[in-house]
């Protein structure tokens, strides 16, 4: 019998720059073995900030200018095996008014660059991937 995908969800606030920057990455990095998604506590739609498009393009090879922002609430978060808050008050936000088990949250200290430079958005990637990387070594998440 096949063995069902590992899930990965990352929140943000808006699903504008953090998460889909995230998603894209450990897309990348995982394949096809581990379904990935992005989503935000706040989102309203739209798509992904060009600041983030063009890092994930430039700096990673991906096409993200699909993007559409995506609420929280569109998904089953009891489904999947690891939710990754970007910062502490979206982790709080998904214990607290999502009930998301402590068992499969995660918390990240990834700042919004929302409304920053291309610098700021190329280091928030670099960050983003470095947490993947302690993530996936301290988990074994890939296996």
């Amino acid at each position: 019998m096949k063995k069902p995908k590992k899930r990965l969800l990352f929140v943000c606030y808006g699903n504008i720059c953090r998460s889909p920057m995230a998603e894209g990455i450990a897309r990348k990095r995982l394949g096809p073995a581990v379904e990935v998604a992005s989503a935000g506590v706040g989102a309203t739609g739209g798509p992904a900030s060009e600041e983030a498009v063009l890092v994930m393009k430039l700096g990673y090879g991906l096409d993200i200018s699909s993007h559409i922002a995506r609420p929280v609430g569109l998904f089953d978060l009891k489904s999947f095996d690891a939710v990754i808050a970007m910062d502490a008050s979206i982790y709080h936000h998904l214990r607290e008014i999502w009930e998301v088990p402590e068992a499969v949250l995660y918390g990240w200290d990834i700042e919004d660059p929302l409304g920053a430079d291309y610098e700021t958005y190329k280091a928030t990637a670099a960050k983003i991937e470095r947490r993947l990387d302690q993530f996936l070594a301290a988990t074994g998440f890939e296996a």
